[in-house]
């Protein structure tokens, strides 16, 4: 494993340790606003839990082709990430009972 691995390991490690609190100023924001009143319970979860992954993918991709990495590869590792992100969040939301 070269330098370049480990440094995009480390801040996307960062980046999804960081999510549960973007996870919790996201729900914040989207109560206080009122968007939660035109969004049904699983919707609002979903809506919830979509932003911080958009958040930690578009971060991630810029760090990936900082360090030039292949197109289809950063498509691959950014999808398997954004798959167990957006299923962890919504996972933690359902239980701490959002919806």
């Amino acid at each position: 494993m070269d330098e370049d691995s480990i440094m995009i390991g480390v801040v996307i490690g960062v980046l999804v340790l960081l999510s549960p609190v973007m996870l919790y100023w996201t729900v914040a924001l989207l109560d206080t606003s009122g968007i939660d009143r035109y969004l049904p319970g699983a919707l609002f979860v979903a809506v919830s839990a979509l932003i911080p992954v958009l958040i930690v993918c578009s971060l991630s991709y810029l760090v990936m082709r900082h360090y030039n990495r292949p197109r289809e590869w950063i498509k691959k590792k950014l999808t398997l990430v954004a798959l167990f992100l957006f299923a962890a969040l919504f996972m933690l939301l359902s239980i701490m009972g959002a919806v």
